[in-house]
């Protein structure tokens, strides 16, 4: 695998370009923490080096202050325990995000026995998502989970299988298509939390996306940063009346959705994460105020069949609950996860997320 691409941008995914568009004309670009860990583990950390050289080459991150400190290479490590801080104006970095994560995941999962990808496997894996939902549109959202080097093949292979779209532009035109795909990720939301409060934040990150990124670009609001995914749907909605095309559920595995079941006695309806009953309260509550036009697109654990399975059964049952699904998990990897948790050196991140010290991480730049 070659350990950088002559430039990083097609591979990274679209929301975080249009994210770096977005704070540059906003005059935002505050300093933040971002936190990389892994749910995986025990295990041995590797990608560290290949993750600094990516720093080096493609941010002036050193040039700002900035730092970056993580477990050396090879180190072990325990599930959830930081294995990496990046500190920095987040304008230097946050294009960068796919990438490093990619780097992380990819060399980290073959540190500890796991395979690349299986091509084959994944274009089957696809094509039964699609037959599970026929007329539903499905979205590869998986360029941070496995190496850059790798995306335009599997981006190939999904889309032949009857996906519709993909999140980097060097996926999607491998496979035939324009342009990547996407809206607004957490860290566009956070830095509006600093910049107006944790309660006008989902609003108004949408708003600046509505005032700075394309006519033809869908409006779709990321609703869950703050477990409020019912409030901050209807507070959206409500902030773009007619030009508000969905609302994005992300609902952190820590967590039950806002409006659903802690236990509903049933994988996948209920629980923890993005559920039937959380999404479904998502759709009553749009449908009550009037905004039944707003779509729902879901994401976060849809490459497991019996999810997407679950969701496909609760449509029959409850009717219209969502229109896409943004899917990464098509193959198996230890995935490396990265918040923000602190900005301008006070506490804020993604509900269900903390800063955490780590004494055994060592600074790499």
């Amino acid at each position: 695998m070659p350990t950088l691409p002559q430039s990083h941008l097609p591979y990274v995914d679209k929301y975080f370009i249009r994210s770096r568009r977005i704070l540059e004309r906003e005059g935002l670009n505050p300093r933040v923490t971002m936190q990389v860990f892994f749910r995986n583990g025990p295990g041995v950390l590797a990608g560290v080096a290949e993750a600094a050289e990516l720093f080096r080459a493609a941010s002036p991150l050193l040039e700002h202050g900035g730092q970056v400190w993580a477990l050396p290479e090879g180190s072990s490590f325990a599930p959830l325990e930081p294995v990496m801080h990046i500190e920095g104006p987040i304008q230097d970095f946050i294009e960068l995000e796919t990438l490093y994560l990619g780097i992380l995941t990819s060399r980290t999962s073959l540190a500890n026995g796991i395979a690349p990808p299986d091509l084959t496997a994944v274009a089957a894996k696809a094509r039964s998502i699609r037959a599970l939902l026929p007329t539903k549109n499905l979205l590869y959202f998986g360029a941070r989970h496995w190496h850059w080097s790798m995306e335009e093949a599997i981006c190939q292979t999904v889309i032949a299988a009857g996906f519709d779209a993909c999140a980097t532009d060097a996926g999607a035109r491998a496979a035939g298509l324009a342009a990547g795909v996407g809206t607004i990720p957490h860290a566009l939301v956070l830095v509006f939390a600093h910049h107006v409060g944790p309660q006008q934040a989902t609003r108004e990150a949408t708003l600046a996306f509505d005032r700075h990124i394309e006519p033809e670009c869908s409006r779709i609001a990321l609703v869950d940063t703050f477990n409020h995914e019912i409030t901050d749907s209807l507070a959206t909605a409500e902030a773009l009346p007619g030009a508000l095309w969905g609302v994005r559920l992300d609902t952190a595995g820590e967590l039950t959705g806002q409006g659903g079941a802690a236990d509903a006695g049933q994988p996948f309806v209920g629980g923890k994460g993005v559920t039937v009953s959380g999404t479904a309260a998502v759709r009553k509550a749009l449908d009550a105020a009037g905004f039944g036009h707003v779509n729902i697109v879901l994401s976060s654990g849809f490459g497991n069949l019996a999810k997407v399975a679950a969701f496909a059964a609760a449509e029959g049952r409850h009717g219209r609950l969502f229109e896409s699904l943004g899917i990464g998990g098509l193959f198996e990897a230890w995935c490396a996860t990265a918040d923000i948790v602190r900005v301008e050196g006070r506490a804020l991140a993604k509900t269900g997320r903390a800063f955490r010290e780590n004494p055994r991480l060592r600074r790499i730049l």
